[in-house]
């Protein structure tokens, strides 16, 4: 294969390495980062010696997202960590009605989950069941026997199972009630809030040390409803509110003038918010404000 030939190659398969690339990471901006180191990799190389460029910029693209993994672990960060939303899935090229086939696998819930695989887990769970790689061709894009690979694959579906078990409510009655608990927000309708709340519902919000951001979960539908009461109250800025689709589910964005505030998705298991999920670290939030606000 000609290099420029393998660079068309690449081109066109740079959606799905995206997509990749940010299932692995959770944020938009990290991924976009390795996918052009990918390509930088690739002008270094002996590109006329590489028969499968696609194939081997997916190897690339995850060891290079594995050694971002590991290092992250290692790192401290401020409070909790979430993923960055998008209000597109990165490199979407029409193929968005098959996010139904892995469970909602875009979601920022079904990321978070994501994030508490080990490195090794999360690349062999996506690659075999949202990227439809065989144990073979897994095994070796990440160094392992194809049987390792068989056992990471199962191990990442178990803890998945157990951190997020299926509740098979249709989608459309899952984002009305995200809808429902949005539009309470906005209106200030606590009552409302807490009809749509589990009781036992969780906060999740990341500052990164950035923005002011609680350091550790709130938990309680009431604790909940009294932090928002609280943003509420020390509220001096101007901030607009926007519902917008975030990573295929309901969500809400706070603007302040010309910056994205923050963005908040309700995680809605069985016919209740069980969760929900703000991000102010301006540096996840790169790609939202890339769509609203002109630059």
């Amino acid at each position: 294969m000609t290099p420029g030939t393998g660079t068309a190659a690449l081109i066109a398969a740079r959606p799905r390495l995206l997509r990749l690339a940010y299932r692995l990471t959770g944020v938009m901006a990290e991924a976009e980062d390795l996918v052009q180191e990918m390509f930088l990799r690739w002008q270094d190389a002996g590109t006329g010696e590489i028969r499968e460029p696609v194939a081997w910029a997916t190897t690339v693209v995850t060891r290079l997202a594995l050694d971002h993994l590991r290092r992250r672990r290692r790192e401290a960060y401020v409070g909790s960590w979430l993923p960055g939303p998008v209000v597109a899935d990165p490199g979407d090229d029409g193929l968005a009605a098959r996010r139904a086939e892995l469970a909602d696998d875009l979601s920022l819930a079904f990321l978070m989950v994501l994030d508490r695989l080990s490195p090794s887990e999360r690349a062999a769970f996506l690659l075999h069941d949202a990227f439809g790689h065989d144990h073979v061709a897994i095994a070796g894009i990440l160094g392992k026997s194809p049987e390792a690979v068989r056992q990471l694959v199962s191990r990442g579906r178990a803890r998945l199972r157990a951190d997020r078990p299926e509740i098979h409510v249709p989608k459309a009655k899952r984002d009305a009630v995200a809808a429902r608990f949005i539009a309470a927000l906005m209106a200030g309708d606590g009552a409302a809030m807490m009809e749509v709340m589990a009781p036992d519902a969780v906060l999740h919000s990341d500052g990164g040390g950035k923005r002011r951001a609680a350091l550790n979960p709130i938990f309680g539908a009431d604790k909940v409803l009294r932090f928002f009461a609280g943003i509420a109250r020390k509220n001096t800025m101007a901030l607009r509110f926007q519902p917008l689709s975030l990573n295929g589910d309901p969500g809400l964005v706070a603007l302040n003038g010309d910056e994205v505030w923050f963005a908040l998705v309700p995680d809605v298991v069985g016919d209740r918010v069980a969760r929900v999920l703000l991000v102010s670290n301006p540096d996840k939030l790169t790609g939202v404000a890339a769509v609203l606000i002109p630059a």
